[in-house]
């Protein structure tokens, strides 16, 4: 009985998320005893309306961390996006939103392609590549809205709605999210593009040996993260009913920290969707609960780290304890 009752919690405690889910649990039990007023539905909803853009920008920054790479640019393509189309929503106010949606993501994988192309193919490093790109989208974005900006009036009811209409209840940039979230799951876990994709990350030379083209898969994991930056562009001007050249920026910042949250190996080959959707959720929480409390809105970025550090190093613990077990199991342990 002792035996059973040990194996089950040792599956418990070696979950690659245990201590992610232990970090997350504490923080709801302490916001809900400080500030019992943020678990009300419409402050669950606005806090993940507000969030949602991070949630997107994580997803694709996963797909190219587990390449072993990095992305800084994805604020910047963003902002481009977001400029582009407001500037032409302004001057084609019949156009169907939907249309908008499709040149967001269009932006944003051209953005992420050249990405790509450089760093897979030009054998640049990433985050010298994606610095300088970085800087160099910013600069479009100016170019492109010369220096204006695009207030509430100015935005139409069928772009807006795209983001801040809802659904069943639900806002509709939620459900973009939603639907990005389990797209990424099923395409990470269950396609051949997938695996390659892990495959480069864990090891270049192996993978190499077995026949994956590195650099296409490379190609491919930025042009992804740049069309779901390109999608939080159109989303965040929709969203907020705003736009200037200067939005967004840091939100790289917050992706990289919601894939490291997320049980995201900053040096590739592991992570997994639900890892990040957790670490989502718990930057939202954080984020949110901050801003409730008076005094400590300027502490925010300084809160959000510690907390960060602290979660990781439980998940490294847990993770070392889940290896140390399989030893154990496999009679390697000395």
């Amino acid at each position: 009985m002792r035996s059973d009752r040990n194996r089950f919690s040792e599956k418990i405690t070696g979950n690659r998320n245990f201590g992610l889910l232990v970090g997350f649990a504490v923080l709801l039990i302490v916001a809900a005893f400080i500030t019992p007023s943020m678990y009300s539905l419409t402050s669950i909803m606005n806090m993940l309306r507000n969030n949602a853009v991070y949630a997107l920008l994580a997803v694709g920054m996963m797909m190219v961390i587990i390449t072993g790479g990095i992305d800084l640019s994805v604020a910047s393509t963003l902002s481009l996006a977001g400029v582009i189309c407001s500037s032409l929503m302004n001057s084609h106010q019949n156009i169907p939103g939907f249309v908008w949606v499709i040149l967001g993501i269009a932006v944003g994988v051209l953005c992420g392609a050249f990405n790509g192309f450089i760093v897979g193919y030009l054998k640049m490093v990433p985050m010298i590549a994606t610095l300088g790109t970085m800087y160099i989208f910013r600069g479009l974005a100016f170019l492109c809205s010369g220096g204006n900006w695009w207030f509430p009036h100015q935005f139409t009811e069928n772009y807006v709605t795209f983001a801040s209409g809802q659904f069943l209840g639900i806002y509709n940039i939620l459900w973009f999210v939603l639907v990005i979230f389990v797209l990424a799951g099923i395409f990470l876990g269950y396609s051949s593009y997938g695996r390659r994709i892990y495959a480069i990350g864990t090891n270049r030379e192996s993978a190499k040996v077995a026949g994956i083209k590195e650099a296409r898969v490379t190609f491919m994991a930025f042009t992804i993260c740049g069309a779901l930056a390109g999608l939080s562009g159109m989303l965040y001007t929709a969203n907020y009913s705003i736009c200037y050249y200067g939005m967004g920026e840091g939100y790289e910042m917050q992706a990289i920290a919601i894939c490291i949250l997320g049980g995201v190996s900053i040096t590739g080959g592991r992570g997994k969707i639900d890892g990040v959707i957790i670490g989502f959720l718990m930057m939202s929480v954080i984020t949110y609960f901050i801003s409730l409390l008076p005094g400590l809105s300027v502490w925010q970025d300084a809160i959000q780290g510690a907390i960060i550090i602290i979660a990781v190093a439980i998940n490294l613990f847990t993770l070392r304890s889940s290896e140390k077990r399989i030893l154990k199991e496999r009679g390697a342990l000395i």
